[in-house]
């Protein structure tokens, strides 16, 4: 037997897969390394001719689902294109238990065979299937391990007041470190769309504003209201970090990021970074925004909408010299 676990002398049509799952992973190359070696390996074996090299970038072994250049190898192989499947390891094939056993005998009902080079044996006997049990599971194990390890990690970072999720729109992390600085091109929106919200103007009226900003400097940069309605509730912008604002929920077909509603633990990190406006802005701008004040099409206000309105408007006066003007004719009769 032959180091792809082969006893005919036969042209077996050979499909190789590949995955990276972490950003280490891309930058040291382990990717293209493993393209080269199996790509070296076929054509140097007189016996196997390469039928496609599938890969994914960046993706968890977790989910079959998720892992396009995986399905798109499964279809080769139902279509009836390959023979053998070459792969690192048990645990860059799958990583979750079920996935892998019930991969692998499908394929050998199609007639293909898998090697996995570490491990050092073809998946296709019932013997082979028994140590696949075993090795599936100790990746599924890993792969957990691994991720309490990362959740840990990073618990620890936010308790310790070093957040790594990623920086807010007006900030660049600096580097080394977890510290932020001001990118003053992108705080001057932020500050734009505070004063704004502040004096009373509406989602419109801030969308046109920064998108003039942007067409003046060129950017290419486009506005729309889900962004501008985070910028106006994101605690950072008073120099305040709260960590875990959202977390992730796994399930059978993957994950998906949904609010941190009490699922994770948060901290919020008082002057992590230099502030863009003040927490007395910051509190008025979200009541504006959860009493819908700002929506375009709104036009009747309540005797407590037009008080906390003109209360804006007094501190727009207070921090920011004036309050910015607006067209819309139900906030000029705040007043009235």
């Amino acid at each position: 037997m032959d180091r792809t676990g082969n006893t005919e002398e036969k042209i077996l049509r050979t499909a190789v897969y590949c995955r990276v799952s972490t950003a280490s992973d891309l930058q040291d190359g382990s990717y293209e390394a493993q393209i080269r070696y199996y790509r070296q390996l076929v054509e140097e074996h007189p016996g196997l001719v390469l039928e496609g090299i599938y890969g994914d970038l960046g993706k968890s072994g977790r989910y079959m689902e998720n892992r396009p250049g995986f399905l798109e190898m499964l279809l080769a192989c139902e279509e009836g294109r390959v023979d053998l499947i070459l792969t690192k390891s048990v645990s860059r094939f799958a990583r979750n238990m079920a996935d892998c056993v019930s991969v692998v005998r499908r394929l050998g009902e199609l007639g293909v065979t898998v090697h996995f080079e570490k491990e050092g044996f073809t998946a296709g006997s019932s013997s082979g299937e028994l140590l696949l049990g075993i090795l599936a599971a100790i990746a599924q194990e890993e792969s957990v391990s691994l991720s309490q390890n990362i959740r840990w990690a990073k618990a620890r970072r936010n308790a310790m007041g070093r957040p790594s999720e990623p920086v807010s729109y007006g900030y660049r992390r600096l580097k080394p470190g977890w510290e932020w600085a001001v990118e003053e091109q992108e705080a001057r929106r932020v500050r734009l769309a505070f004063q704004m919200a502040c004096s009373g103007c509406d989602y419109g009226e801030i969308r046109t504003a920064l998108q003039e900003m942007e067409e003046r400097e060129q950017t290419g940069k486009r506005w729309r209201q889900t962004p501008v309605t985070y910028m106006l509730t994101n605690v950072s912008y008073t120099g305040d970090y709260l960590t875990n604002k959202s977390c992730l929920i796994t399930g059978r077909k993957g994950g998906r990021q949904v609010q941190n509603e009490g699922l994770a633990d948060q901290y919020l990190i008082r002057d992590h970074h230099p502030p863009l406006v003040s927490r007395r802005v910051f509190q008025l701008t979200g009541e504006l925004v959860r009493r819908r004040l700002l929506y375009t099409r709104k036009v009747h206000f309540s005797e407590a909408d037009r008080q906390l309105l003109l209360e804006g408007r007094r501190l727009a006066d207070r921090e920011w010299g004036a309050p910015v003007e607006t067209d819309r004719r139900g906030r000029r009769q705040i007043e009235g």
